[in-house]
């Protein structure tokens, strides 16, 4: 394998600006968020710098036909631990697309698509970039705490610290993989969005025509605990009662019946009238959503990077996030409320957000619009990556990416 950085005495080789990486994941249906949802604009960024990304995906093959715009090139592998220990055919079928490319990068920890890709992956003697996500994140490793301290001593740690190099969503990532012991080069690549250009909320409003004139307050992701929804529904019924033209709306797929309990919550404390439950909004309605609503809240107890705090952002909305989101761009451009995840700071961050004046919103999300424009566009993320990529397989150090060692 080549060196990850050319000797400064020796004279910088031709480097080929081609490259081929084999994107290893353990979902492809954007339902599982975060990692899928990204992936096919992930691979299209950074196939656009010379990069070829075909990936392997750990799940069946429905996942591939859900999945909203999957990559060109895409190989389902079965997520079996078992299988792989008794099927030499499957080890030597993945073998064989790893000796096909240049270098794996696996997206995510935890799962059988991470202890296999990484095993095969020095057997066949090529580089490999680990991810991890947000999955190292303080509170993370709290869920399932002790059967994940066992097996990291066993397997991941030493997966993890046999990475060429590893990626970091944020500067707080990279704390995240020294505090465990890691030593390896971290680069900086954040996650990127692309916003459409023209963008009606009618759409939303055709479906949810009640929501008329109303000022919205829109929650898009998952409804699991770690997101603090519970939090958000409390500080909601203390702080909205005051604003008659106040709406939340809580978007997103259910996960571990956390919906039937935040109804459940809305009832007993008897906001209905005041809160909507859409479901999963995809596509061209999660976009006129996005333009209908005033105001985005995301107030998690743990995000690797939120994107759709960026889309909300790129769409020209305050947001009001926790410390927990890792976006602390957020008060350093002044385009929303970081706040602890706490419900009496949420309750003030929601009313300073209702009593704000309009013209003072609409700048807030000018420069939210701005930073996302200069710092979280694929195009950007993509040169970002493909300069990572470069730099492992012998080329050049990134000029644009933030290198710790």
């Amino acid at each position: 394998m080549s060196a990850l950085c050319p000797s400064p005495a020796a004279k910088p080789p031709e480097f080929p600006k081609q490259s081929c990486w084999l994107q290893v994941v353990s979902h492809l249906d954007a339902k599982f968020g975060g990692i899928a949802a990204l992936l096919p604009m992930f691979c299209a960024s950074a196939e656009a710098e010379g990069a070829r990304s075909p990936v392997a995906g750990f799940c069946n093959t429905v996942e591939k036909d859900n999945a909203a715009a999957p990559p060109r090139d895409v190989t389902c592998l079965p997520a079996n631990r078992i299988l792989w220990t008794l099927d030499p055919w499957r080890r030597s079928h993945l073998k064989e697309l790893i000796r096909g490319a240049d270098g794996i990068h696996i997206h995510g920890i935890w799962e059988t698509h991470c202890a296999v890709g990484a095993a095969l992956t020095q057997s066949c003697r090529r580089p490999y970039i680990l991810s991890a996500h947000g999955m190292l994140e303080q509170w993370a490793l709290q869920n399932k705490r002790l059967k994940k301290a066992v097996y990291a001593t066993l397997v991941e740690t030493n997966n993890l610290r046999r990475a060429t190099c590893l990626r970091a969503l944020t500067r707080a990532e990279v704390g995240d993989y020294r505090r465990i012991g890691l030593t390896n080069p971290v680069a900086v690549v954040p996650s990127g969005v692309a916003i459409p250009e023209d963008v009606s909320a009618s759409l939303f409003l055709d479906a949810y025509p009640q929501l008329a004139g109303k000022r919205v307050m829109l929650y898009l992701g998952r409804l699991h605990a770690k997101k603090g929804l519970t939090m958000l529904v409390r500080a909601w019924a203390s702080s909205s009662s005051s604003f008659d033209d106040a709406h939340l709306v809580i978007a997103g797929p259910d996960f571990d019946g956390t919906r039937a309990a935040l109804e459940s919550l809305v009832d007993e404390l008897g906001i209905r009238h005041q809160v909507t439950f859409t479901g999963m909004l995809g596509g061209p309605m999660k976009w006129s959503a996005l333009a209908m609503a005033s105001i985005f809240a995301l107030p998690s107890f743990s995000e690797g990077f939120s994107v759709a705090v960026l889309e909300a952002l790129g769409m020209g909305l305050p947001v009001i996030v926790t410390w927990g989101c890792n976006i602390p761009e957020v008060v350093e451009n002044r385009c929303g409320w970081v706040v602890e995840p706490e419900q009496r700071a949420i309750e003030i961050a929601i009313e300073e957000s209702l009593r704000l004046p309009a013209l003072d919103r609409r700048m807030m999300g000018e420069r939210g619009m701005a930073l996302v424009a200069s710092r979280f566009t694929w195009p950007v993320v993509g040169k970002q990556m493909a300069e990572v990529y470069r730099w492992v397989l012998g080329g050049p150090e990134p000029a644009s990416v933030q290198i710790f060692r």
